[in-house]
């Protein structure tokens, strides 16, 4: 075994000049920055002989690629994770992201955010790298709007409906209307329509295609319209070909997944890579209250590219409603809780 240095410009090029030496399983012992910002040194532990003379069996070429492509994919977190394990143990941020769950690479893109981030003190820092890596806007409009809340069953679809009703109505003065369109809800008793009569609301049901856009028609005069979908599992392909075809050819109507923030990231990713063929506008997370590992979603809302909208962090229909800021999602982070701490 043989101790040896690496330069590069950035961390980038000198984890690859490490691998192109010393191969992917090189150990990184310690990482710094060259004075004056002149680039990175790494310090890493490999093999003394070249690796050239140690070569493995043939591999048919039509499995050779994805091979080497697994083998990169895990030098780099090998590498990253060798990075950034010294700066974890000097860095509370870095520490409360690991405790919440973040994945390796979203949390070197956060330390990275950081590290370019305006600030006296990590949590402005931390503040303004959510600020970069995570898109906003998803947000309703104070124009005309209309937006579709879906998800799988059990979200909070509904009781999202409502909230952003009574959140609406003391934010701006405007007529709102709701549209229905959730099968097996109308085929019981409709709770909905009860709470439409309360909130003063608007309300029309929409078994079909057809039928939802007639219900729009109807409501043009509305500043504001929602429409509550069946819950349907990304897993259930039929029940997502009948959600496509409900939205077919619906013009102007925005549509939010909404996602649990107790589900793990695999099938929160899982989540947004089927429901994004329905076009989605945004996310919205839910039942914050019910968790306090918040990784899953800072990975989901960096990892995506689509921009927040709102988050739940209570059971109070009236209230309990945020606007996912940068502010708020640190605060989650760094306290594990109430947002306003």
């Amino acid at each position: 075994m043989s101790l040896r240095r690496f330069w590069g410009k950035d961390m980038t090029a000198a984890l690859r000049a490490v691998r192109n030496s010393l191969g992917p399983d090189a150990l990184i012992l310690e990482t710094k920055n060259i004075s004056e910002g002149s680039g990175i040194e790494i310090t890493a532990l490999g093999g003394a002989e070249d690796k050239s003379n140690d070569r493995p069996p043939p591999i048919p070429s039509f499995i050779s690629a994805p091979i080497e492509e697994m083998r990169d994919e895990i030098a780099s977190l090998r590498s990253m994770l060798s990075w950034l394990a010294p700066k974890i143990q000097k860095n509370d941020v870095l520490k409360s992201l690991v405790g919440h769950g973040v994945s390796p690479d979203i949390m070197g893109r956060i330390s990275e955010a950081m590290r370019e981030s305006p600030g006296t003190n990590d949590r402005e820092k931390m503040y303004g790298a959510l600020r970069r890596l995570i898109p906003s806007g998803g947000q309703i409009e104070d124009a005309v709007d209309r937006l579709a809340l879906m998800g799988p069953a059990g979200v909070g679809k509904t009781t999202s409906l409502i909230r952003l009703t009574v959140f609406e109505s003391q934010r701006l003065t405007r007529r709102i209307g709701w549209v229905n369109a959730d099968q097996r809800r109308l085929s019981g008793d409709d709770g909905l329509a009860l709470y439409a009569s309360i909130l003063g609301v608007r309300y029309e049901t929409a078994e079909n295609n057809r039928e939802l856009g007639r219900c729009l028609t109807r409501l043009t005069d509305c500043d504001l319209i929602l429409v509550d979908t069946p819950g349907v599992s990304p897993r259930d392909e039929q029940g997502m070909k009948e959600l496509e075809q409900l939205f077919h050819e619906i013009p102007d109507l925005r549509r939010a997944l909404l996602c649990s923030a107790t589900t793990n990231h695999a099938d929160m990713a899982d989540w947004v890579q089927v429901y994004s063929r329905l076009g989605l506008s945004s996310l919205f997370f839910t039942k914050l209250d019910e968790c306090r590992h918040f990784g899953p979603l800072i990975n989901t809302a960096i990892g995506s590219g689509y921009p927040l909208s709102y988050i739940t962090l209570g059971q109070n229909l009236a209230g309990d409603l945020e606007i996912a800021k940068p502010e708020v999602l640190t605060s989650l982070l760094l306290t594990g809780g109430d947002p306003h701490d």
